[in-house]
């Protein structure tokens, strides 16, 4: 598994509706005829070597994660509140 996890197509850098010229790179490396890939946008990219994070998405998992300390923090004040 590479470093990136859970993301999509639709999150890299490289991705175009028309065809990811990656992905068919990839895959001609990988043994396969030269192919035109076309993964939707919501396709599993965790496994793909050429991932590269777009800014959107870099953006919307920052503020994923922002939210997720924000949880844990109310959390832990409703725990000591609750002594």
């Amino acid at each position: 598994m590479l470093r990136h996890c859970d993301v999509r197509c639709g999150d890299c850098e490289h991705y175009d509706e028309e065809g990811c010229e990656q992905a068919a790179e990839a895959l001609v490396l990988d043994g396969w005829p030269r192919l035109s890939a076309c993964p939707d946008e919501s396709a599993d990219a965790s496994r793909c070597p050429e991932f590269l994070a777009s800014a959107a998405s870099g953006l919307a998992l920052d503020e994923e994660a922002s939210a997720a300390r924000a949880h844990a923090r109310v959390s832990t004040i409703k725990g000591y509140q609750s002594w």
